[in-house]
């Protein structure tokens, strides 16, 4: 089965949403993309290749927020890639870790 990442998000104890919220709630706050390419062998398809990305918001730099986020991917040992920006259009930071989930179908 694959795995839930928003339930596994909201283990931080931020809001989190799939793409987009309609109305962002308050910072900090954390959208995801999931992205799949599903394929196998033997004409059947049995792995699934997730390349997720998983966006903080924050007004400044919140060390704790990425420090759960962090901790979640160190945890199950998922190899990821961080980058961080000032959004200067809306005045927040965004850090985004992006990762690639392979699983078995």
């Amino acid at each position: 089965m694959l795995t839930d990442v928003k339930t596994w998000l909201e283990t931080t104890g931020y809001k989190v949403a799939e793409e987009r919220f309609l109305k962002p709630p308050a910072q900090p706050y954390i959208i995801f993309v999931d992205n799949t390419e599903v394929g196998g062998a033997d004409n059947k398809n049995c792995i699934a290749d997730r390349q997720i990305s998983v966006e903080l918001y924050s007004d400044k730099i919140n060390n704790e927020a990425e420090q759960k986020i962090e901790g979640l991917l160190n945890g199950k040992v998922i190899h990821y890639s961080k980058v961080r920006a000032w959004i200067q259009t809306e005045m927040f930071f965004q850090t985004l870790y992006e990762f690639n989930l392979i699983e078995k179908l």
